[in-house]
Order: C-alpha cells, then structure tokens, then sequence
C-alpha cells in the first residue's frame, strides 16, 4: 500500500523549516517575537504581518519583485536635482537663440513698427516683406550662385579628400606619415594669416576679382579663385575626418576584393567609399553650413562688385546709404538661414555619428 500510495502522488507531509520548529518548540520565545534564526538569516515565515517588511529588506532598502507600483525599484530615489551646468546652458541657449527670435519677428513688421518697438509682437503682419527680397533685394540669382558653389566645392572635398585619406592610411610609410603630419598642420593655421598671400598669389595668377576674365564667357574668374580657396582650407580637416574613419575598415575586405580582380582604383570607389557614408554626410552638412554662410572670405577674394554670392549681396543693399529698409534685411536673414538650419535638422544624427564614427574600434 506504501508503494501504491507513492505512485498516486501521497507522500509525507512537508516538514516545517528548521528555524520555524525551533521556535515553536523553544520554551523561551515570546508571544510576537522572531525566532533567533530568523533574525540571524532575516527569512520571514508566511504567516508574518501583512505590510511589515524582512529584516533584511530594512537593512538594504531594496523592496522584492513583488512590491507595489507605488514604491518599486525606483521609490528611493528622491527628485532629480538640476545642476549648475544645465541652468547655465540653458540660459545661453536662450542668448543664442534670441537674436534668432527677433529677426523672425521683425521680418512680418514694417519699417516704422521696427523703428518704434522692435522687441514687440507684429500688430500687423507684413508678408509682402519676404516677396520684396527677391524683388528689390534680388536675392534669387545669389541663392543660385552659393548653391552652386556649394555643390563645387563639397564635390571636390569628397574626392580629393576620401581618396587622400585611403592612400595615406594604407600606405604606411615615411612620406605618408610626413604628408600626413603635413595636413593636420594645415588645421593650425588661421585665415588672417594667409589672407595678405593668397590675394597677392590671385593676383599673380591673374583670377583676382579686379581681373575682366571670364571662363566660358559666362562665369567670372573670382569664382575659381574663391572655389580653389575653399577646397584647399577645406582638406586638412576632411582628411583628418576621413583617416579616422578608414582607421576601422578592415583590410581583409580589400583583399576579398582584390582576389576577385579589383584594382586600388576600383576597391577603393566599389568597397570602401560606399563605407565611409558617415563621414561623407558630416563633410556635406559642416562644409554646406560653412560656405553657405561664408561672407568674409567671398568679400575679400571675390569682392563686392564681382561676387554675387547670397550674404555679400544682402551687404551690398545694407551698404547702400540712402537706403535702409531693415524689414528687407530681417526677411532677408530669415530665407537666408531656412535652407541651411532644415540641412542641419535632417542630417543631425548622422552628422554627430560621422564625426564619431572614428574615434573607436
């Protein structure tokens, strides 16, 4: 009968755990009092008080799996305290930011309501302002022009550059590390610097803005001055970017590739320039941002009356002393900064990864 009773499952009653027993058959316990092994390994028995918490979560502070949603794991933590460093950045983010504000809303006032409270809100909006920018402005042909420029200039900075990079990272010898130091040293140099030397090489070259030539007929040869300018200030730094980057391509994809019978020529624009999307998308939006904005360096080498680039433009009708229609300027500024600050917004994640992308393994 034991063995029948085993197999339907009828086996000994569970014993009672050795600290529970012991209390019960100790003489000395008090009515209400925890055994002494349980204080000793802070168990609780399942019959104690309900909402009386274990010894040993008192000792911790960390409440079981099956605590209330009112306390959980994070119930401990008091509020977040703010730092410093976050009400200083956010008071000059505000700084940064206001100029910004105020353009805006200065573009929708008229020349009188600017005059006499510039800081208020338009009591009557004047959209007419913006169609007035590329009427009396002329802002059109400008916008053209720098667009154009920064396609040029950004074409040349991603050939040259990447396969600059490719060569001076693979091949590792004297003169690759030599040209290499040499580029980086290229970051160190300011503008002013070179600005006095650079017109004066223009001039000799004869592609200085007071020069009547004309490539093709059409194109003024201030724009090659200023095209070759940019790419030449602009390679230092993308080939820093672009050697980073190609520090984390494996090598073994070349020579995958090259047993296949891919040439350099052909590895490097079928296999490793398709990798280095990231940094290429950091040097369109940095490099768009920059010569789109540029106004000291397209004044000085292509200068006033040559250059028809968006912000020298906007100069030469705030130059004018008869006239002073800030309404103009401040739609001006407006359409001018949209197409730049939507760049930025769209490319943001893979601008700040681009710029990372090399600074691991």
């Amino acid at each position: 009968m034991g063995a029948v009773g085993a197999s339907q499952g009828v086996g000994p009653q569970p014993t009672a755990p050795l600290g529970w027993k012991a209390a019960k058959e100790s003489p000395h316990s008090k009515a209400g009092e925890a055994p002494a092994e349980e204080k000793k390994s802070g168990v609780k028995p399942p019959h104690s008080k309900a909402g009386e918490a274990p010894a040993a979560e008192k000792k911790s502070g960390v409440k079981p799996p099956h605590s209330k949603a009112s306390g959980g794991f994070a119930a401990g933590r008091g509020p977040r305290s703010v730092h410093l460093f976050e009400i200083v950045m956010l008071l000059a983010g505000i700084v940064f930011i206001s100029p910004c504000f105020l353009a805006l809303l200065n573009s929708f006032k008229s020349l009188a309501e600017i005059t006499q409270s510039p800081l208020a809100l338009p009591r009557d909006p004047q959209w007419g302002n913006y169609r007035d920018v590329f009427v009396s402005v002329k802002l059109a042909g400008p916008m053209v022009n720098s667009f154009l420029m920064c396609v040029a200039v950004i074409a040349c900075l991603v050939t040259i550059a990447s396969m600059a990079a490719y060569s001076l990272m693979r091949n590792q010898t004297l003169m690759g590390r030599f040209l290499r130091l040499f580029f980086l040293a290229g970051l160190t140099v300011p503008f002013q610097i070179i600005m006095v030397p650079l017109l004066k090489e223009f001039k000799f070259l004869g592609i200085h803005s007071s020069d009547e030539m004309y490539l093709f007929g059409l194109i003024h040869v201030s724009y090659l001055a200023l095209l070759i300018h940019h790419v030449s200030w602009g390679l230092p730094l993308c080939i820093f970017i672009y050697s980073g980057f190609m520090a984390t391509i494996p090598k073994e994809l070349e020579e995958a590739a090259a047993i296949d019978g891919c040439g350099p020529i052909a590895t490097f624009w079928r296999i490793v320039f398709p990798l280095l999307t990231p940094c290429t998308v950091s040097i369109v939006v940095f490099w768009g941002l920059w010569i789109w904005n540029d106004f000291m360096q397209a004044f000085i080498i292509m200068g006033a009356n040559k250059g028809h680039l968006v912000f020298v433009q906007l100069y030469r009708f705030l130059s004018d002393q008869y006239v002073k229609n800030w309404n103009y300027i401040f739609a001006g500024v407006v359409v001018l900064s949209a197409p730049v600050t939507l760049l930025y917004v769209a490319m943001q994640r893979r601008f700040i990864k681009g710029l990372t992308a090399g600074s691991y393994r």
